[in-house]
């Protein structure tokens, strides 16, 4: 998403020539050369996230409302000599990420179940030998005496091959999906720049990065028809619930440099790069599985201790260019854009080689463009208004994108726009040192997952998720100049 103030925020975040604001913390820092006083800014966000969720043809929707602090900077300039006129150190902090979604998939799968899936993944290893998210399954059973002996999540169905099948195998079960996500990616800038004759200014900023991640998840299978009733080999179950737990957390270090050089007074110039930063993440991740018979008795099995693991994540490098157009005094336009090649991205561990995710990553993801452009306009010297607009490219490739919206015809494949879109107004007010800024943002963005998936052609293509966001943005900047002229 767009970062930093209202007023950046207002106009696309399109910073990274224009200057002189303190999202150039994080996008490009050679633009605070510019700031001809210092201050203090905060930055209090209200969030709308909409969720319409599509699973095999069936939609619903979810909207709930957050407030965070989404910006905060204090900034301090200093006079210099003959070529090199003025210094400026900032510090602060811009939300580069936030993550919150609670969607709701549900409806009717004629064709195949979650429990089958999970029998193919056990398919090969003996029952003894079965770990994670199959040993969950096989082991929560009841012993339903004779004719139908012991029935689980999963039974053995053929010990010499090591085959099993899953409880609901042949479909016809009303499922339904909740995923709630919530989480941020805050980054911490430590940041100077200097300039050179008022024409050209050299900025650097320490990156600290923070991750603050958590998801509950729940899959849950009914059968509403009725067609597990002990019959005809079916086990005489009503429902099977999965529920996971994943909680993350991390940090890293990032560097950004940038350069802004101003020929004309009418026209500025910015270029900055910044580093892929090498988070280290903590993960923990917990799972339930139970099993309801139709006669009211259950069952829940769980892993007796949740599952920890740390590793490193590189995050991509992001190169951006900018140009910046002022107009009499009264305005300004600023157009940018960023390349970031997402196919950098991996994952590493002194104890797990993550060589098939690191590959997955390589054949999924690809090359990205993001597009920023804004603009600012002076009613009179206490009123200025804007407006805005930024797409973040797709960060899958055109493969990635692509999907079936019907599972009964999965050779009928259309693309899903995975771009991120944000369009932006605001307007802001001074009055002596003191001003208020003000942004509303309309962000809409698309994206599909799997809940699990099949090889077994009997059973297989599995639905695909598919989830439509559309979140509104109300960010107020409040603060105060100090210094300077």
């Amino acid at each position: 998403m767009p970062q930093g103030t209202a007023r950046g925020l207002a106009m696309g975040g399109a910073f990274s020539a224009l200057g002189g604001d303190p999202t150039n913390l994080t996008q490009n820092p050679a633009g605070l050369g510019l700031f001809m006083r210092g201050g203090l800014w905060l930055s209090p966000t209200l969030y709308i996230p909409t969720t319409q969720t599509t699973y095999n043809q069936q939609t619903s929707s979810d909207s709930r409302t957050h407030f965070a602090l989404n910006h905060f900077s204090l900034i301090f300039r200093g006079t210099g000599g003959k070529n090199i006129t003025q210094w400026t150190f900032g510090f602060g902090y811009n939300q580069e990420g936030f993550f919150y979604q609670n969607a709701t998939a549900q409806a009717f799968n004629n064709r195949n179940s979650f429990t089958q899936a999970i029998a193919e993944q056990a398919e090969g290893i003996p029952d003894t030998l079965l770990g994670g998210l199959p040993a969950l399954a096989y082991l929560n059973f009841f012993d339903l005496g004779a004719p139908l002996g012991t029935r689980g999540v999963i039974d053995l169905a053929n010990a010499s091959r090591w085959q099993y099948r899953g409880v609901f195998s042949q479909g016809g079960i009303f499922q339904e999906i909740t995923s709630q996500e919530k989480g941020r990616l805050n980054t911490w800038a430590i940041s100077g720049a200097l300039s050179y004759q008022n024409r050209i200014f050299f900025g650097a900023s320490l990156l600290i990065r923070g991750l603050s991640y958590s998801k509950l998840y729940r899959l849950r299978e009914i059968d509403e028809e009725n067609r597990y009733n002990g019959q005809n080999s079916t086990t005489p179950a009503d429902m099977v619930t999965f529920r996971e737990k994943y909680s993350s957390t991390g940090s890293g270090v990032g560097l950004a440099l940038g350069v802004l050089v101003e020929p004309v007074d009418f026209m500025r110039f910015g270029v900055s790069f910044t580093t892929g930063s090498r988070i280290r993440i903590s993960d923990e991740y917990n799972a339930e599985m139970e099993l309801t018979l139709d006669d009211g008795r259950f069952n829940t099995t769980t892993f007796k201790d949740p599952f920890q693991y740390e590793y490193r994540f590189v995050y991509p490098y992001r190169t951006t260019a900018g140009v910046a157009f002022l107009i009499s005094g009264r305005g300004a336009v600023s157009v940018e854009a960023d390349f970031l090649d997402y196919r950098t991205m991996s994952f590493s561990s002194s104890n797990y080689a993550y060589d098939r995710e690191n590959e997955t990553i390589e054949k999924s993801f690809g090359t990205a463009v993001n597009v920023r452009g804004g603009i600012e306009w002076l009613l009179t010297d206490e009123i200025a208004v804007r407006g805005g607009y930024a797409y973040f490219g797709p960060q899958r490739n055109a493969d990635g994108r692509k999907y079936y919206a019907d599972m009964t015809q999965p050779q009928n494949l259309t693309s899903l726009p995975m771009q991120r879109q944000f369009f932006s107004l605001g307007a802001g007010y001074k009055a002596g040192s003191f001003f208020i800024d003000i942004a509303y943002l309309l962000g809409l963005y698309a994206q599909k997952y799997l809940p699990y998936s099949l090889r077994d052609p009997a059973y297989a293509p599995a639905p695909v998720v598919v989830i439509r966001n559309q979140t509104h943005f109300i960010v107020t900047t409040l603060g105060f100049r100090f210094g300077g002229s």
